[in-house]
């Protein structure tokens, strides 16, 4: 009963020592990562905008963050996260590049564990490059859905979510749009 006794409390100060250390660490690191991941998001908006204009911009409208830029003073572009949380490795983010004129410029991933050698292929330029260019207004379904889209051979739950980022991004920008001030200047088509 006694040796019981001591280890509990062995364990216990184990537990609390461990717990302060992790909490130190953490209170050291929370604002050095919050702001790498401000950085690799912004990055990632620039990105994705059309070639040739000004820095973008963040800014934020009902609760939906996104980044604006310019070009010669007038907004070209809008760059908005994207979600799916049906990837095959989980959930996917992409950032998601919207032209002045209603088209997708380009994506780029943010957070993605999709397999090795096939779902990674949604970066790839023969999976993109059919999308660029491409309306918002257009149907963002592969064709085993009965959209327009080529899915990615061997890799169709990884292509209908990267569908389901754009749709994402495309449904944030036209909740800003149409809810936007001169404040949040964002492009509408």
């Amino acid at each position: 009963m006694k040796d019981t006794i001591k280890l509990i409390l062995v364990l216990t100060v184990i537990c609390a020592v461990s717990s302060a250390l992790l909490a130190a660490v953490y209170g050291k690191t929370k604002d050095p990562i919050a702001a790498a991941l401000e950085l690799r998001t912004a990055k990632a908006a620039a990105g994705v905008l059309p070639a040739g204009v000004d820095t973008p911009v963040k800014r934020e409208a009902d609760g939906i963050v996104f980044f604006v830029a310019s070009k010669d003073g007038v907004p070209a572009g809008v760059a908005l996260e994207g979600r799916s949380k049906n990837g095959y490795g989980g959930e996917i983010v992409l950032m998601v590049g919207i032209s002045a004129d209603g088209k997708l410029v380009n994506y780029q991933k943010l957070v993605a564990s999709e397999t090795p050698g096939l779902g990674t292929k949604m970066e790839s330029d023969a999976f993109r490059q059919p999308l660029l260019g491409r309306s918002i207004k257009a149907d963002w379904r592969v064709k085993k859905d009965g959209g327009e889209v080529d899915a990615i051979t061997a890799a169709t739950i990884s292509s209908r979510a990267v569908m389901e980022c754009v749709r994402d991004a495309i449904a944030k920008y036209e909740r800003v749009a149409g809810s936007s001030t001169s404040e949040n200047e964002i492009v509408a088509p």
